[in-house]
């Protein structure tokens, strides 16, 4: 196996993107919504399962519906996790170990048990290039936006008569690995060409009338971007692989993007995985292990920073005050979001851990390398259910 620090020195030197395309085929990644876990695994399936908040329903019990598709139309692996509307999901599909051919596939949330084949309402689009990012969703306007190793922004009709249909894509000067995230009618977005996107999604515009702004980094940009009120308003907070954390103004005129604090919070290593907050506090990871915590000023706000010295590539979750972080070793760790002491030893998964969890209420939802989602109890402090993906 392919070291993961080997996979990210190729991504940052700038290699053809297929190096973790080929490597991994996928995280098994979560998404909780309403008593339900959605996964994308690694092994090319899709699954809805129950919560299973007090572990009583054994293997299959657990599953309410179980997307496997075989020969020419099988699933690559999934990376980052679905995104939930109101009556479907959606999830991007890798595609092939060479970083094309990924697809986008809406599925049905009260789809028929077992089956493997598109039901009435359901479909999926072929793109060219590989999907490692998330979807996300714009209700609003009725739109499904994905990021492709192709370097384009998809955005796909979700409603009306020309549902599944390409709406629009836009061009990047490099490969978007990035979950992208909308916000009052705007769409933000990293790529690997450095940037940070902010594109409007008003509808019946031409290209270069849809990119409001793009702000430069100093590398890569493949974390989720953050939306939160600031100081000065809505600002969208998103690492990058030169060490930095950005707070970028989410609406300005300026069309190279215009920062919030003074100067952007440096770290120990990359930043891989998204920043959470609470609404009071941000919470950054980085790729030495390394927890950071700031105000919405940019200051730091604990007095011993968490190290853990293993790669944090999975986003956390904030549970009842507490942060969740999961480490590429596959340890669980809680935090006090107030002041960063450990609460819990750190719980061994004996497996290592790269997709974003997932939570509903103090239910954490973990997708590990060994092919199997969990459900630890966050008061319990305990793992309630475990099960085999395939």
């Amino acid at each position: 196996m392919v070291p993961l620090l080997l996979v990210f020195v190729l991504v940052l030197t700038g290699c053809t993107g297929r190096s973790l395309i080929a490597w991994g085929s996928g995280w098994s990644a979560t998404a909780a919504s309403d008593g339900t876990v959605y996964v994308g695994t690694r092994q090319g399936e899709i699954l809805a399962l129950y919560a299973n908040k007090n572990g009583r329903l054994k293997a299959e019990e657990q599953v309410k519906w179980r997307f496997s598709p075989e020969k020419d139309q099988r699933l690559g692996g999934v990376f980052s996790m679905p995104a939930v509307g109101e009556e479907h999901i959606y999830v991007g599909d890798r595609g092939d170990a060479d970083g094309k051919n990924g697809k986008l596939y809406a599925l049905r949330k009260d789809r028929s048990p077992g089956s493997n084949t598109l039901e009435s309402g359901e479909w999926k689009k072929d793109i060219e290039g590989a999907i490692v990012g998330g979807a996300a969703l714009a209700e609003a306007e009725g739109l499904v936006l994905v990021g492709s190793n192709d370097g384009y922004l998809y955005a796909f009709d979700t409603t009306g008569d020309t549902t599944s249909k390409m709406a629009w894509r836009f061009p990047t000067g490099g490969r978007i690995w990035a979950t992208p995230v909308v916000w009052d009618g705007v769409v933000y977005f990293g790529s690997m060409d450095h940037y940070v996107y902010a594109l409007t999604l008003e509808a019946g515009l031409n290209l270069s009338k849809r990119l409001l702004w793009k702000y430069k980094t100093g590398g890569a940009v493949v974390s989720t971007p953050l939306l939160l009120d600031g100081p000065k308003g809505p600002m969208v907070i998103i690492g990058s692989f030169d060490k930095k954390l950005y707070a970028l103004k989410a609406r300005t005129s300026n069309p190279g993007g215009e920062m919030v604090w003074p100067q952007p919070f440096e770290g120990d290593d990359w930043f891989w995985a998204g920043a959470v907050s609470d609404g009071k506090y941000i919470f950054a990871p980085s790729m030495a292990g390394t927890v950071y915590a700031l105000d919405t000023g940019g200051a730091s706000v604990w007095a011993e920073r968490f190290e853990e010295k293993s790669p944090v590539v999975s986003t956390p979750v904030i549970v009842e005050g507490k942060v969740v972080v999961a480490t590429d070793k596959g340890k669980l760790h809680l935090l006090r979001a107030s002041d960063g002491e450990e609460l819990e030893v750190s719980k061994e998964l004996d497996s290592r851990v790269k997709a974003p969890l997932s939570h509903d209420g103090t239910m954490v939802f973990v997708g590990a390398e060994d092919k199997t989602v969990r459900g630890v109890d966050v008061e319990k402090w305990a793992e309630v259910w475990r099960l085999p993906a395939k």
